[in-house]
Parts: structure tokens; C-alpha cells; sequence
């Protein structure tokens, strides 16, 4: 509740109890952007709904489809695949996001393999430009901090050495 001024608490009152206004706030919050299960009850605590208001939003949310980890998980391992991460950083956003990963259908090897990753690793180390004095350490440090694991970052680097 730190996130509310003391305003807005004595404004939100009677609110915090009502299912319904945490429902519409709820519905907001998903409008704005897809919200993960943990990540939406975190914000409606934040706002200073009750528990029991917050669990019954959540539950109704979950009931009609507005809130579905499966399809939040998706998108985001699509998103964060397309902007040239890796699967241990993807595996960390999860974590962030409060999806357990082995509770994805398919995760991982429907989402990642080795000739994708390294696919991948080769694409980003293109658009990488280092001014380092070992570019090669350089390259692999970019790789694993993009989430790539070292296996693959080796491979792309030895992949780009032999293409240039």
C-alpha cells in the first residue's frame, strides 16, 4: 500500500472491499497491456484492494478469459525472441513475471532450439559493434548478457570468425 498517498487510501475506502471496483480496475490494467496472474494482483494490491477483493477480481478474470498465464507467457517469449533474447533472460523475465516455466506447454522445445539460438546469437552479433581490444571476448560477454548460454554464444563466435 506504500505505492497510495494517504489521499488516495481515504479515497479508494469503502472501494478496497468492493469486488466489483477491483473487477473495473482489473479490466483497466489489462486494457493498458496483457498482465500476467501474479502481476495483476500485485498491482491491485498496490492499489490498495482487499485481499478477498483482489482474489475474487482474479478469479472472475481468470473465469472469462482476460487473464490467462498460458497466452501471457506466449506473447512474451515471442516478443523477447524477435527483439534477439535468449532463453535464460527469457527464462528470468518468466520468473519476474510469476509464470513457472515448467507449467508452459511445450517449454522450451517448442519455443527455442539449438539452431535457432545459435541463429539468433549470429543475427544480434551482427548487429553488435564492439570497440573492445579482444572484440571476441567482447562478443561473448554481449551474447550471454543478451541470455544466450555460453554453449551457443562459443559456437556464434566461431560461426562469425570462419564467415568473415
Amino acid at each position: 500500500m506504500s505505492a497510495l498517498n494517504r489521499r488516495q487510501r481515504k479515497d479508494l475506502g469503502t472501494k478496497a472491499k468492493d469486488p466489483d471496483e477491483a473487477m473495473n480496475s482489473l479490466v483497466r490494467l489489462i486494457a493498458a497491456r496483457g498482465r500476467s496472474v501474479h502481476e495483476a494482483r500485485k498491482r491491485l494490491m498496490e492499489k490498495g484492494y482487499s485481499a478477498e477483493s483482489t482474489a475474487k477480481a482474479i478469479e472472475r478474470a481468470l473465469d472469462c478469459g482476460l487473464l490467462d498465464d498460458q497466452r501471457f507467457a506466449g506473447g512474451l517469449i515471442k516478443d523477447k525472441l524477435s527483439a534477439g533474447w535468449g532463453s535464460y533472460r527469457i527464462d528470468q523475465e518468466l520468473y519476474y513475471f510469476g509464470i513457472d516455466k515448467d507449467a508452459i506447454e511445450g517449454y522450451p522445445s517448442a519455443f527455442f532450439s539449438d539452431e535457432a539460438q545459435l541463429e539468433q546469437a549470429l543475427i544480434a552479433l551482427k548487429r553488435h559493434r564492439s570497440r573492445s581490444k579482444n572484440p571476441r571476448q567482447a562478443a561473448y560477454r554481449y551474447l550471454v548478457s543478451k541470455g544466450y548460454s555460453s554453449d551457443v554464444a562459443s559456437a556464434a563466435i566461431k560461426t562469425s570468425a570462419s564467415t568473415q
